[in-house]
């Protein structure tokens, strides 16, 4: 009789996004097992995703993984652009670099999948994390009718091999790829188109003459093989990426073989030279774009990453926002093993989630072809030709692209703010602040690390101005804070005032930990008065979730009191 062993949450798929919702739900002491067929620690395979966007390195920083993935990543912080062996300015990944403002981690981070995945597979093992590598998934069932909160049971099988293994979840997590067995079994159709485009890539060890080759990025405007994609990656191994036209398909079609792919890729960097030393990796793919129907079904079956969206590599989004769903789910379904949150709350997961993938879809059709070197049929009414164009479109989505510009809709944890600027639903600003007796700022971020805990900022301005309503906000807040548990919720005060002043301090109301916003850049950005202060909360992915007066803490509750189950 097979063996049957038991976890909160089930995960299908050791890739990256499998690996950060389990790392999140580590974070939160709750326990998971990963089910992974591939031992990719032995797998010879490089290529796939490799850049990280700003709003995703903010978010694997507060994951606590960022540091090591720097350690091995390749920072790049610019790009070039060349047409007919010319540079040419504001083209191309250029355009990503000049609109790139607003945070403190101002580069991208190019990482092939593998090392991203070594990162983090290592560090939810140091957490107690269950890693199954080597089994597959045969099936799973809900049974809905059960008295135990481990409703689904899923059979899983050790290679090809007759040792088997039941697992008994309270949830099962699909992150297992475009072709997600677990999507299929639930019977959730994915809606989308197959392309004709088919590009190329290749990681190697190249030498060119090229200008500036290891800036970051690059993009050559070439005439025979649309916009390649020049691109430095780690251990001094880069990437190039060309498109492939009707004619190479017409002469190689799907036989192309890597002494072909390499005699094209060196056509491509015309007029340049590319002398290949060594190929680690290639691939010949095609691009689709699908979106699955719901990500979150049976109130026990949720989907992330490739499982439930896929699309081209064009404007490098497929890690990044794999990335975005893993941290978006793991704190909401973390806080529901815990019985923090009601249901409800995973609903907002795909009610976020698969809007952002639906517009992802949308611009990736466009950037797709023009990449390929077509002008979309909406487009050709204009005179851009297709690289003109890839620019346009990349530059007006930009944001949205590097991620610090993706924003949610009001919901029950997304409540429009009655003070402040800033909309719900968006990212929360970054500041410099300083801690007590510290000569040395830190970040915001940096003391709001995501370990599926909200974060309550208590902007206390300057409080001979405050201090009678920052009495009454904090009393407030404390009577509050003593009906929730222990992990929760942080609180953080943040005095508009230098931290010179020493005892005079010690007078000032406060809740949770005191920091001084002594430029009062905390305050600005957040657009909160220091005459009047405010109260902030952020969400534990540090989206702003709602925000009100020093007066009217009572909101507060009231704002937890809809998607809570223990206020």
């Amino acid at each position: 009789m097979a063996a049957t062993i038991q976890t909160d949450v089930l995960i299908i798929g050791g890739g990256p996004v499998g690996l950060l919702i389990a790392h999140g739900l580590a974070r939160q002491g709750v326990d998971s097992i990963i089910v992974e067929k591939h031992d990719k620690t032995e797998q010879a395979m490089y290529g796939r995703a490799t850049t990280l966007y700003p709003r995703t390195l903010e978010m694997l920083d507060q994951f606590e993984l960022l540091d090591e993935l720097n350690q091995i990543g390749y920072i790049a912080r610019n790009s070039v652009t060349y047409k007919d062996g010319k540079r040419v300015t504001s083209r191309g990944w250029h355009v990503m670099f000049e609109r790139m403002h607003g945070t403190f981690l101002d580069y991208c981070l190019n990482i092939r999948q593998k090392y991203s995945e070594n990162v983090i597979r290592d560090t939810y093992a140091k957490l107690g994390g269950r890693l199954l590598i080597g089994w597959k998934l045969e099936d799973y069932a809900i049974d809905d009718l059960s008295r135990s909160d481990f409703k689904v049971s899923s059979r899983i099988r050790k290679g090809d091999t007759e040792e088997a293994m039941s697992i008994n979840s309270k949830f099962i997590v699909g992150a297992d790829g475009g072709h997600s067995l677990v999507r299929r079994i639930a019977e959730i159709p994915a809606q989308g188109d197959r392309t004709h485009y088919r590009w190329v890539r290749i990681d190697g060890v190249f030498k060119t003459n090229m200008p500036d080759a290891d800036v970051g990025f690059a993009s050559i405007e070439s005439k025979s093989h649309g916009n390649v994609l020049w691109v430095q990656l780690d251990h001094g191994i880069k990437r190039i990426g060309f498109a492939m036209t009707e004619e190479m398909l017409a002469k190689y079609g799907d036989k192309l073989t890597e002494e072909q792919a390499v005699a094209e890729a060196v056509k491509s960097m015309e007029p340049f030279s590319l002398e290949v030393e060594k190929v680690e990796w290639w691939t010949l793919y095609s691009i689709n774009q699908q979106v699955a129907d719901s990500f979150f079904s049976n109130e026990r079956i949720l989907l992330a990453g490739d499982a439930c969206h896929t699309h081209s590599s064009g404007a490098a989004q497929g890690m990044n926002t794999g990335v975005h769903d893993a941290i978006n789910l793991s704190w909401k379904l973390g806080g529901v093993v815990k019985g923090w949150y009601t249901p409800e709350i995973l609903q907002t997961y795909e009610d976020e989630r698969r809007p952002a993938a639906q517009h992802l879809i949308k611009l990736d059709k466009a950037f797709s072809a023009t990449i390929s070197g077509t002008v979309p049929d909406e487009y050709k009414g204009t005179s851009l030709n297709a690289n003109e164009l890839f620019t346009k479109l990349f530059d007006d989505t930009i944001m949205f692209n590097l991620g610090l510009g993706i924003n949610y809709g009001e919901s029950i944890i997304n409540k429009a703010p009655p003070t402040g600027m800033i909309s719900s639903g968006r990212r929360g600003p970054d500041a410099l602040i300083l801690a007590p007796g510290s000569r040395v700022p830190t970040r915001l971020y940096q003391v709001t690390r995501n370990t599926g805990q909200w974060s309550i900022l208590v902007f206390a301005g300057q409080p001979l101005i405050t201090h009678e309503n920052l009495a009454l906000s904090v009393v407030k807040l404390k009577e509050f804070q003593a009906t929730l548990p222990k992990d929760m919720v942080r609180f953080l005060t943040l005095i508009a005032d230098s931290p010179d002043g020493g005892d005079k301090m010690f007078g000032t109301p406060r809740i949770g930990n005191l920091c001084y916003d002594n430029t009062r850049s905390a305050h600005e950005r957040y657009t909160i008065s220091t005459g009047k202060g405010a109260v902030v909360v952020l969400r534990p992915d540090g989206i702003l979730g709602y925000a009100t007066a020093l007066d009217d803490s009572e909101s507060i509750r009231n704002f937890f009191a809809d998607f809570t189950s223990i206020i």
